[in-house]
């Protein structure tokens, strides 16, 4: 913690002069203190805390790449949703095409329409048909898609899901969250990884100060045991200093911590300013697309109203069956483009969490 450093020696040499041999035994134990450069083990501790940093930015960033996975994984299973209702109601149109096709058939063996009307009512037929298949295949290649990342058959694909669910929005200040969520928490960490850097860049420009204390024993013997009796001290006391001349790298290196550091303010101003306007843009989705279901709602059920009204007039031979299947497809596109809304509703509704850090 200190920085310093302890450094122990011991050697033991043998002479031999005029017959006479004779062994030397010496240890010496020597401490270092820095008093400037690397005081406190500033240096040395540089990468353990950079370690540190980076690993408190792994665990931030894992969070935040596991709830994007899980925004993304929830919209696919929204998609699925909404082909099913597609492909429903698509089929629905195709029966009523069948049925209205039916009916120009045998007012057209009656004289009641000409052939161009027949033919229009064969086309509104095959357009229907085109339509159901489409959304049929839209719907079998998402439950294949999801059905292999789960692991099931496809034909266990089948997801129960209120699409028409309607949520209430934290209100909250988009300013005040910011400093909390996880993207710009990992630029913070980042500049805290940029920051310790660049405190030990310039400790490193200080010159060496270091306090040096040493204590050596020195004895003789004939024999390596016989070395540690009569032994010598010497103490030693000083102070080194140090300071390398011409120091452009250390320089052109805290130059450039300072140009990352810049780019990463900028980095964070933007990330700041974009996620402030993706929340109040998403918040402003929602509630339109959450009004927009309220008045599809009310619509839905003026058609549905229709429908009934159209049924009793034809079960009473005062109605027309073309009509009763008209209103019956109007009610249909509808219901298509009311789900069409709630899914867009409630995709925003799981980005709005997400962007927020609150889907987790």
């Amino acid at each position: 913690k200190t920085g310093a450093i302890v450094s122990l020696n011991h050697s033991w040499g043998r002479n031999s002069l005029d017959g006479v041999i004779t062994g030397e035994n010496v240890t010496s134990i020597d401490y270092s203190q820095p008093l400037l450069q690397n005081r406190n083990g500033l240096n040395n501790k540089l990468n353990a805390d950079v370690a540190a940093i980076e690993i408190a930015f792994q665990s931030v960033s894992r969070i935040e790449q596991t709830e994007t996975f899980i925004s993304n994984k929830i919209k696919k299973l929204i998609d699925l949703v909404l082909a099913q209702e597609k492909e429903k109601i698509y089929l629905q149109q195709l029966v009523l095409a069948n049925n209205q096709l039916e009916l120009a058939k045998n007012k057209l063996e009656h004289a009641l329409i000409d052939q161009s009307d027949f033919l229009s009512e064969m086309d509104a037929k095959s357009r229907a048909e085109l339509q159901w298949l489409q959304s049929q295949s839209e719907l079998t290649l998402l439950k294949q898609e999801l059905a292999a990342q789960v692991n099931i058959q496809e034909s266990e694909m089948i997801i129960e899901f209120d699409l028409y669910q309607k949520h209430d929005i934290a209100q909250i200040d988009s300013e005040y969250i910011l400093s909390g969520l996880r993207v710009i928490q990992q630029i913070q960490i980042e500049k805290q990884k940029l920051l310790r850097q660049k405190q030990s860049l310039k400790n490193k420009l200080l010159p060496s100060v270091n306090l040096s204390i040493g204590l050596s024993t020195q004895g003789e013997g004939n024999n390596y045991f016989d070395g540690f009796s009569n032994q010598d001290q010497t103490w030693r006391m000083g102070v080194d200093v140090s300071y390398p001349l011409g120091q452009n790298t250390a320089m052109l290196n805290l130059v450039q911590s300072d140009i990352s550091l810049a780019k990463l303010n900028a980095r964070q101003r933007e990330i700041e300013l974009n996620t402030q306007q993706q929340i109040d843009s998403l918040v402003l989705q929602v509630k339109f697309l959450r009004k927009t279901m309220e008045i599809s709602q009310d619509q839905i059920q003026i058609a549905e109203d229709k429908v009934q009204e159209e049924e009793r007039k034809f079960e009473n031979a005062r109605g027309q069956k073309s009509l009763l299947i008209s209103t019956q497809k109007a009610l249909n596109l509808m219901r298509l483009s009311f789900a069409q809304t709630a899914a867009s509703y409630q995709k925003n509704i799981v980005e709005y969490r997400s962007t927020i850090d609150l889907l987790l």
